[in-house]
């Protein structure tokens, strides 16, 4: 993707989260967030606080795996959530202008929309702010399923691959709930749901599918 536009999508998103819980209670903000229940919404904000700053000063060593996102909700824990935008709303706009200047290669660094699409979706499954707009996760897609491999879901929208080790087979669903499974946040009882081509497809293919952990439970975000 242009680096402009990389920027453009994760600085909307940035916004959007930004203004959907700066005036939230402290109770809505330890309100659990069903995709990643062992955050709460306060939780979350810091992780991509976090990530803006860490992904400033270069520190990606870890990324993006649980201990290196500890580290970032533990160290904004007690900080109220007026300071955690506050620091959001300083790196945030530094991480956009390396984003733009080129001067990192680094995947997770020059699409930090990617992430950020992934939480505003987990939070609105947490206090009802909204979906991503289509265009967010139609490029969070485009950018994870970018090679040909044995699975191919059909979508309204596009036709996906998925590599993997699973079988060749055809699946229908809608983009949404495909960007939703890739990272984990689709259960296998709902990914069996999709329309598949045979029944044997459904179920070998219905773990393999997440880039993440996957949840266990449904989720409707």
């Amino acid at each position: 993707m242009d680096a402009t536009r990389s920027a453009e999508l994760y600085h909307a998103g940035r916004e959007r989260m930004a203004d959907a819980v700066r005036d939230l209670s402290l109770e809505d903000l330890d309100r659990q967030v069903p995709a990643c229940p062992q955050w709460s919404v306060h939780s979350l904000v810091s992780h991509l606080t976090g990530v803006a700053a860490d992904f400033v000063v270069g520190n990606v060593v870890g990324a993006p795996r649980p201990p290196w996102t500890a580290v970032q909700v533990e160290m904004r824990r007690n900080l109220p959530i007026a300071e955690v935008l506050d620091e959001w709303a300083t790196v945030g706009p530094l991480l956009e202008k390396l984003i733009v200047e080129g001067t990192t290669s680094h995947p997770l660094v020059c699409n930090p929309y990617v992430d950020a699409a992934v939480h505003e979706a987990d939070l609105h499954g947490a206090i009802g702010s909204g979906r991503p707009p289509t265009e967010l996760w139609l490029a969070t897609l485009d950018w994870m399923l970018d090679e040909p491999g044995p699975l191919t879901v059909i979508t309204p929208n596009g036709t996906y691959s998925v590599n993997s080790d699973g079988p060749t087979a055809v699946a229908h669903t809608g983009s949404y709930e495909l960007f939703r499974a890739v990272f984990g946040r689709r259960s296998t009882t709902q990914i069996m749901d999709w329309e598949w081509d045979a029944p044997e497809h459904a179920a070998s293919w219905s773990k393999a599918i997440a880039s993440l952990p996957q949840t266990s439970l449904p989720l409707n975000d």
